[in-house]
């Protein structure tokens, strides 16, 4: 008799749990930083939600290292963010 691990293993991991329908499209901001009153007002939060990623080509400016002044591949992130919508102000 063999192990559940290699007969049933797990499918994905437990980061995605529970699998369900999301209650709402917009997401929520579950904190914001400390209020600091001698601080001008500004702006704290702004929603953005991940669109997918891509890569850019672009030259390494890192003086010592062997990539220096050539050109590197990169991962990026596409944020798709919405009209701007104020949901908090410090100051």
């Amino acid at each position: 008799m063999s192990h559940r691990k290699f007969e049933a293993p797990r499918h994905g991991h437990m980061g995605f749990r529970p699998r369900k329908r999301a209650v709402a499209h917009r997401g929520h901001i579950r904190s914001f930083p400390k209020d600091d009153a001698a601080n001008e007002p500004h702006l704290t939060a702004f929603s953005g939600y991940k669109a997918g990623m891509s890569h850019v080509v672009r030259d390494m400016d890192r003086p010592g290292s062997k990539l220096h002044k050539k050109e590197v591949a990169e991962a990026v992130t596409v944020i798709e963010v919405p009209p701007i919508r104020v949901v908090g102000l410090v100051g």
